[in-house]
């Protein structure tokens, strides 16, 4: 008997040890080189990303995840690396498990960055981008600059933007538009236009272009 009860301890101390391991999750991690690539395209569908200018020699891209569906693709051509993960319509209904992907971005990297996703939300870091493109649909994108010297182009139907340059002057030309909803600028701009439903102006030299567009989200440029 006392066998039996050491044995069943045993059991449910390694379901217990499993339980938790799945809990914390798993990652799938890889590496890609830069070297002769011109751009990046991520595309994160319905996986909330987080983006990070660091300063590393390669791009690195990590995928936390609570089951066993499909991992990050990566495909390298001549001058394009894209990174995308498969649909999995079953994670949809696992609320508070979907899997959370961050890339880290060399900051010596000088091409472009373009974003595709739906209703994922878009996080910046630390950003020290130089070509930055967020297209989303339901999807809120927060980007938050550390040296702000970059074209910003963002685009979402319903999805919130709100854009930290954190500079009291950056050199930016804006264009905000929204169809209904607000928009909230708190850098001084020369030229000031204000419409009905866009808003115009430029800090500084102007030499970046930063567009944030929205249909019925709310814009927040500081």
């Amino acid at each position: 008997m006392k066998k039996y009860f050491i044995f069943m301890s045993v059991i449910f101390t390694v379901m217990f040890l499993s339980a938790c391991a799945k809990s914390e999750g798993s990652e799938d991690i890889q590496m890609a080189p830069l070297k002769d690539i011109d751009s990046i395209h991520i595309e994160n569908g319905s996986i909330n990303l987080d983006i990070v200018s660091a300063d590393i020699d390669e791009f690195e891209a990590y995928l936390l995840l609570y089951d066993n569906g499909p991992g990050i693709i990566m495909d390298k051509g001549k001058q394009k690396l894209t990174i995308r993960v498969k649909n999995d319509v079953t994670r949809l209904f696992k609320i508070g498990r979907m899997p959370q992907l961050e890339v880290r971005i060399p900051t010596e990297f000088k091409g472009e960055i373009i974003v595709d996703g739906s209703s994922g939300n878009v996080v910046g870091k630390e950003l020290q981008t130089h070509n930055l493109k967020v297209n989303g649909r339901s999807g809120n994108v927060k980007l938050d600059f550390l040296h702000f010297q970059s074209d910003v182009y963002v685009n979402t139907t319903s999805g919130n933007v709100d854009v930290s340059l954190n500079e009291d002057e950056p050199d930016a030309t804006l264009l905000l538009k929204s169809n209904s909803g607000r928009r909230s600028v708190g850098i001084v701009l020369n030229a000031h236009q204000q419409g009905k439903k866009e808003t115009k102006g430029t800090a500084g030299s102007g030499d970046y272009e930063v567009q944030l567009e929205t249909s019925s989200g709310n814009i927040s440029l500081n």
